[in-house]
């Protein structure tokens, strides 16, 4: 009798929380605390992401625990080419993603996260991309328009080339293939007589494991973050790329369910993140580089003439950026960027 009794109060009491989760409305607590997901396309041990949880832990502490950001790294909710769908369509609340892997559907904010060899340190990257959202509107009526809120923009290390075997000159890289993403890194790379494969992160170890690529160009704290020394040996000090990286982005749906007080929170605390990384990542540089050559990987200079050769094969990627945003009404958005991007590279180096 008396487990009868038992088995009949544990059923009554699953219905009532089932009914519970059922009732409340999805990402809200019964207390009224909301509760938003981001998917994130770096895993927890980089240098950027610690200044995602960060953030995401300030976050909670500064609204009282009114707003929670529950953070799935290494495409824990979706991979990185489903995010701004997922996003846009409010399927996510939030996602860690580049632009840059998606140059149709936002050109403007992908533009700093794509074209090569325009920037020469991460202050620049950061306070160039941070220009463009303050002063270009455009660039955040595009994410607007696909129902998504840029926060704040991350910034990267220097990506050299890495290899698998050594690349000492420009002729080392005629018939390598080489990996690349959005619409204008294929061009350089085709430029130096190598062949561009656009692949997603993930898909960077297992690429030059099995030997589809022969070569990426990466960030040294991104290759051990990646565990890409285990697979590529050389790292030819080249900048490839340097510019503003991946994104915290909101959906439209889930910034609207935000009080205003609670967003004024989110966006400062946002300015902040953003401020803090810096030193955060140029520290991991210098602790990657350590542990790299611990593990024997090998580094290699390459000569300025053949950079400068190389430069002069490849297109201007300004004029490009321009006249394919003309083509598609946004000239001269495109333009005021390019001539802040230009007066800012100028004026601004790292301290």
């Amino acid at each position: 009798m008396m487990i009868r009794f038992l088995k009949q109060m544990f059923l009554m009491c699953i219905l009532v929380v089932l009914a519970a989760v059922f009732h409340c409305p999805s990402g809200v607590a019964e207390t009224g605390a909301v509760v938003l997901k981001m998917n994130h396309q770096f895993p927890a041990n980089a240098p950027g992401s610690k200044i995602d949880q960060w953030f995401a832990d300030e976050i909670h502490r500064r609204t009282g625990g009114r707003l929670t950001i529950k953070i799935f790294w290494s495409n824990g909710l979706g991979e990185p080419r489903e995010n701004l769908s997922l996003i846009s369509r409010g399927v996510l609340d939030m996602a860690a993603m580049s632009p840059g892997y998606f140059p149709e559907e936002m050109p403007l904010a992908a533009a700093p996260n794509s074209i090569p060899m325009a920037m020469d340190n991460v202050c620049q990257a950061r306070d160039i991309m941070q220009a463009f959202i303050d002063q270009v509107p455009e660039v955040s009526e595009e994410s607007h328009a696909l129902g998504i809120t840029p926060l704040f923009f991350h910034v990267l290390n220097p990506y050299f080339l890495v290899s698998r075997d050594p690349i000492t000159r420009l002729t080392d890289l005629a018939g390598k293939r080489v990996r690349t993403w959005g619409n204008d890194l294929p061009a350089l790379i085709r430029a130096a007589d190598a062949k561009p494969v656009p692949l997603f992160l993930p898909d960077v170890y297992p690429a030059l494991e099995k030997g589809i690529i022969d070569a990426c160009p990466f960030s040294l704290d991104l290759m051990v973050s990646y565990d890409i020394h285990e697979v590529a040996g050389h790292v030819t000090e080249v900048v490839i790329w340097e510019g503003s990286s991946w994104g915290i982005w909101m959906s439209e749906a889930a910034w609207r369910k935000l009080p205003p007080d609670i967003r004024q929170i989110v966006t400062e605390t946002a300015r902040e993140a953003s401020r803090r990384e810096i030193s955060v990542v140029l520290e991991a540089e210098q602790k990657a580089r350590t542990f790299l050559k611990e593990k024997g990987i090998q580094f290699h200079s390459f000569p300025s003439a053949d950079l400068s050769s190389w430069k002069a094969a490849s297109p201007d990627y300004f004029d490009r950026f321009i006249t394919s945003m003309t083509a598609r009404g946004k000239g001269e958005a495109a333009r005021r960027m390019v001539d802040l991007w230009k007066t800012m590279r100028k004026d601004i180096d790292c301290p």
